[in-house]
């Protein structure tokens, strides 16, 4: 579910909530665990718990690097953040400090979830869009998206403002929960991610 402070987002369909379809970034994010081991090997966990216990906010304010290069991964704490063909920064400002992207169009990343959650909070702007973008939320196990949202291009993209922000949200059941997002196209900002069991 949308918060109500995503009401000046743009959504390309009826109900969201029940919309499906292809979806290329699931692709990248199978073809990105086959091709590093590594990252599989982050997901498994030693402890060996695929749940989530515990209420888990990461904010990007926290992050011990400033820019991920493309066709990479980083491991920070719940998160593991894979990049396709672009690469992404941190940027800080005087008020906030927030994920984006280097290109104004063609980002494509997956930011995965080291254990799966029953609810998802992305807190983001989308000021900052040069082109239409993808937001997905991908189910544990099958990384299939069980709930997107796409957002249409900004006019005149600009830096986030202090009321520029919102939440996009997503809850899912029991033996359907959640193990990453996934973010195609415009250039969004990402200030924390917050995982609840």
């Amino acid at each position: 579910m949308m918060s109500p402070g995503t009401a000046h987002a743009s959504l390309k369909f009826n109900h969201p909530s029940i919309s499906r379809r292809p979806d290329p970034p699931r692709r990248l994010a199978l073809r990105l665990l086959a091709e590093h081991k590594r990252i599989g090997e982050i997901l498994a966990l030693i402890d060996g718990h695929d749940l989530g216990s515990m209420s888990v906010s990461v904010p990007f304010s926290r992050a011990p690097f400033t820019s991920i290069a493309a066709e990479s991964f980083v491991a920070f704490e719940e998160l593991v953040i894979v990049t396709g063909s672009s690469g992404l920064l941190v940027h800080s400002t005087d008020e906030r400090c927030f994920l984006t992207g280097i290109k104004g169009y063609r980002n494509d990343c997956a930011i995965l979830f080291r254990h799966a959650y029953g609810k998802v909070t992305c807190d983001l702007s989308t000021t900052h869009l040069g082109a239409d973008t993808h937001v997905g939320f991908l189910t544990h196990g099958t990384f299939k998206e069980a709930w997107y949202a796409d957002f249409a291009k900004q006019p005149a993209p600009r830096m986030p403002g202090r009321d520029d922000w919102s939440s996009l949200q997503c809850s899912q059941t029991e033996l359907n929960e959640l193990q990453g997002i996934v973010w195609r196209g415009g250039t969004l900002c990402i200030e924390r991610i917050t995982l609840e069991p």
